[in-house]
């Protein structure tokens, strides 16, 4: 048989190599594998560089009788060599010439690539290195491989075979860990953290909407609304959720046609196409694009964005609700009552100044929304209801203050004043009735309250504070009688009077009613600077008044560690401090209450649901209605009958210095003054600007009013000249014929104003 012949040739081959069966066996597959590649080149043309294909060596292994190709013999058979002319060998005994090896019957067995190498002239690739293939070292530290063959299955190594169970139980760790990994994970799920993930799901798909608190309105003192809340919209957009700027532009031109019509408050030049095309095309998520809307014009625009934007863009364009300030912009009072931003906040006035009070608290509603953002009808829970603003009643009469602010924009306009300003306190209360200033080329809103704000030197009408120090210590009557020279010093400073004149006899009512700045000194010099400076308090100087608005400056009254020498040669007539209009009118609210200092209000009422509520009182100030004793209620009178000479007319022994304030049919008392302004360029008194100012009483035999007056650098050109008596007279006037007030049933006595 073919098998134990070839069993027996391998028996001799290691016989005669001297080498064990198992290196033998070994070399014996290696020149197996490697006469089949052999065979496998042995099929290519002559002359062509390419491999020819093949039959695979699978298909032929794979059945029996298929031929195998003989290894490649490791020395030449010298017993049957091929024959050089034809390059074949014969088959002799089952064995290929030359190759020692067996070779099934019926099969005749091309030349070996050796064979081919020997007719070639080359000598063997083993002849080459001087030793057989097989006698090669193997390569250290790796086993010997059997290389494969091309389209046919290798043999795994036993190495290999090996590591397949231990492959399995790292899988089946991985596993194991993978598992117990995603159990732990369930656990936290829905064991641990469950509460944790079941209130974000809450958090997703709930939300808190908010129930506005309607804001309290603002009303004068006859009930008239000055300010009031009314539901409004807004339109606002996203513009990353439209699809290109063609559908912008669209959107653009549509709102603009439709913000037309409507009472929007939105400036003109922000409504235009371009402006909103702009805020449109922004990077911003959230824009807005028209505001103070009523929510039927809200509706009507949404109605017609919705036939340019496609269904899955309906929160591209939105309204939310913004509600709207009604106030009379060009109102007389818009300055007191202030205004609010677009979210409702107090920004100025009485707005900003009780604006925690007028906001109320919003209340709250759980609803749940669809994946648009949409409420789920039904779902609404948790409700607190909002709790709305208190309602605040001014004592303002905003009839009164319109007209007071008429006067007071005649005056200026007719003095040429930089500024103008009014305050009208009733005598027994101290609650503002009227409050006006005027600044030319500004509004109402714009110049602001600053009879509250703006401090300035009062001049001869704080002459009141020495006369009431000296009746208060007795030191004069009306009719005590001082020699008055022109001028007198004090310190390191000359003071003169107003006109020039040598001594002269003159009464006390004469000193104040002729605003004598060297017969004001002379008794400021018997009362002395504690009795001067403790008056000066009693007024009320250098504090803050307490009235409710914002900014309120408290004047500046020098402390006596602070004099010069010069110091109390200003500050008796009213140079070397200062006031805001509201202190000035609560100095002669207190001549005319007999004395009685009360704490000035701009606020009559608060109310929440028709019930009152306790006004607040500001960190450090007073309550409104606070009573302070400035003075006697007999030096009061007395104060009040030589104010009365200051509007007195007649001769020049009887003439003072406002009867231009006086009223017919009516007691008036009062006090001009004029004070010298700061030149902010040599940072001296100026002899040219000026400040002038008037304070007094109507009537004076039963007073019902305070007025205080300033114009700001007026010049004397106008009628009247710079004073502003005029401004007294017409205010006054106008508050005799509103309340109905009866003339006096007496005229104000006269006194002699010098003597001799």
């Amino acid at each position: 048989m073919i098998r134990d012949e070839s069993t027996e040739r391998r028996a001799v081959a290691r016989d005669r190599a001297g080498q064990p069966p198992r290196a033998q066996s070994q070399r014996a597959q290696s020149q197996r594998g490697q006469t089949q590649r052999g065979q496998g080149q042995r099929s290519q043309p002559p002359g062509t560089g390419r491999p020819q294909p093949t039959r695979s060596p699978r298909a032929g292994a794979g059945r029996r009788g298929a031929p195998v190709r003989p290894p490649r013999p490791t020395e030449r058979n010298s017993e049957h060599p091929s024959d050089p002319a034809t390059g074949a060998g014969h088959a002799v005994g089952g064995q290929r010439p030359g190759s020692g090896h067996a070779v099934r019957p019926g099969r005749v067995v091309g030349p070996s690539r050796a064979d081919r190498t020997d007719r070639a002239g080359r000598p063997d690739r083993s002849d080459r290195t001087g030793r057989s293939r097989t006698e090669r070292p193997a390569r250290s530290g790796r086993a010997a491989q059997p290389r494969s063959v091309r389209g046919r299955r290798t043999r795994r190594s036993r190495v290999a075979r090996a590591n397949l169970p231990r492959r399995g139980r790292l899988a089946m760790v991985a596993l194991v860990v993978m598992l117990v990994a995603v159990g732990v994970k369930l656990i936290s799920v829905q064991v641990v953290d469950s509460h944790g993930y079941a209130a974000q799901a809450v958090d997703q798909r709930s939300r808190l909407v908010t129930l506005a608190a309607q804001r309290g309105s603002i009303s004068d003192r006859t009930g008239a609304q000055l300010a009031f809340t009314v539901e409004g919209r807004a339109v606002a957009a996203r513009p990353a959720l439209f699809t290109d700027d063609t559908q912008r532009r669209r959107v653009a031109e549509l709102l603009a046609a439709d913000l037309a019509d409507t009472g929007t408050t939105t400036a003109p030049e922000d409504r235009t196409a371009d402006a909103l095309m702009d805020k449109l095309s922004s990077d911003s998520r959230y824009v807005y694009l028209a505001r103070g809307l009523m929510p039927a014009e809200a509706d009507v625009i949404i109605e017609q964005m919705a036939a340019v934007l496609d269904d899955d863009q309906i929160n591209a364009v939105v309204t939310e609700r913004q509600d709207i300030r009604e106030a009379q912009t060009g109102s007389a009072a818009a300055a007191i009552v202030g205004t609010v931003d677009f979210d409702g906040n107090g920004l100025s006035g009485i707005e900003s100044k009780f604006d925690g009070k007028l906001s109320g608290e919003d209340g709250s509603r759980e609803v749940d929304v669809d994946a648009r953002s949409g409420i789920i009808p039904g779902s609404a829970r948790n409700e607190v209801a909002a709790t709305d603003g208190v309602d605040i009643t001014l004592t303002l009469d905003n009839d009164l203050q319109h007209t007071v602010a008429q006067y007071v924009q005649q005056r200026v306009t007719e003095t040429g004043a930089k500024s103008g300003c009014a305050v009208v306190m009733t005598a027994d209360s101290a609650r503002i009735a009227a409050m006006a200033c005027f600044e030319p080329g500004k509004s109402v809103r714009e110049t602001g309250n600053k009879a509250v704000t703006d401090k300035f030197e009062p001049g001869s009408v704080n002459k009141v504070v020495t006369m009431a120090a000296a009746l208060e210590q007795g030191l004069i009557t009306p009719d005590t009688v001082l020699t008055v020279d022109g001028e007198i010093g004090m310190g390191d400073v000359t003071v003169h009077d107003a006109w020039a004149h040598g001594p002269i006899q003159m009464t006390v009512a004469g000193i104040l009613a002729k605003s004598s700045n060297v017969g004001t000194l002379m008794i400021a010099q018997q009362i002395g600077p504690d009795a001067f400076i403790r008056q000066s308090e009693l007024f009320g100087q250098g504090v803050k008044t307490g009235v409710q608005l914002p900014g309120e400056t408290r004047g500046d009254l020098p402390a006596q560690s602070s004099w010069s020498s010069s110091t109390f040669a200003n500050l008796p007539i009213g140079q070397g401090m200062t006031v805001n209009l509201v202190q000035l009118a609560g100095m002669y609210q207190a001549i005319a209450n007999d004395g009685v200092r009360v704490t000035p209000t701009l606020v009559q009422s608060m109310t929440s649901d028709g019930q009152p509520v306790e006004i607040p009182v500001s960190s450090g100030a007073q309550a409104p209605g606070t009573q302070t004793r400035v003075m006697s209620a007999q030096t009061a009178d007395t104060l009040k009958d030589m104010l009365r000479a200051t509007v007195q007319d007649g001769d020049v022994n009887h003439r003072g210095t406002a009867p231009a304030a006086a009223l017919t049919g009516y007691q008036v008392a009062g006090k001009t003054g004029t004070a010298q302004q700061v030149d902010e360029a040599t940072g001296d008194y100026s002899d040219t600007l000026v400040t002038t100012t008037f304070g007094g009483v109507v009537p004076a035999d039963d007073p019902r009013y305070a007025i205080a007056l300033m114009l700001d650098a007026p010049n004397s050109s106008g009628p009247g000249g710079s004073s502003a008596a005029p401004l007294f007279h017409e205010i006054a006037a106008y508050l005799m014929r509103q309340d109905n007030v009866p003339p006096s049933p007496e005229p104000a006595p006269v006194y002699d104003l010098y003597v001799g």
